[in-house]
C-alpha cells in the first residue's frame, strides 16, 4: 500500500488523493505507478495547495515563460518550491 510506503502514520485511504507526480495537465501519464502517490488532504501541504502550483505552471508553460520540461521537473522533483525555483511565485 503506498500510504504505507511512504511512512504515513494516518493509513486510511480517505485522508489521501491519489495524484500525479507530473499532473495530467503537464502531460503526466494518468495510469502509471511511478505517477502516482498518496496526496494527503491534512496539513500545509495538501491536494488543495498541489492544485494551485499545477494550474500556475500550466499557465506559465502556455505563456511561454518557462518550458514544458521545466514545469515537469521542478513539479516533480519538489512540488512546494517549484514556482519559487522557477521564478513564479
Amino acid at each position: 500500500m503506498q500510504i504505507v510506503q511512504y511512512g504515513y502514520t494516518d493509513t486510511s485511504t480517505s485522508s489521501y488523493e491519489e495524484d500525479h507526480f507530473i499532473p495530467l495537465e503537464l502531460g503526466g501519464d494518468p495510469t502509471s505507478a511511478q505517477n502516482l502517490w498518496p496526496e494527503p488532504y491534512a496539513g500545509s501541504k495538501t491536494a488543495g495547495n498541489k492544485d494551485t502550483v499545477e494550474t500556475k505552471l500550466k499557465k506559465a508553460v502556455c505563456a511561454g515563460t518557462i518550458t514544458l520540461s521545466q514545469a515537469r521537473t521542478h513539479i516533480k522533483s519538489d512540488w512546494t518550491t517549484a514556482l519559487a525555483d522557477l521564478g513564479l511565485s
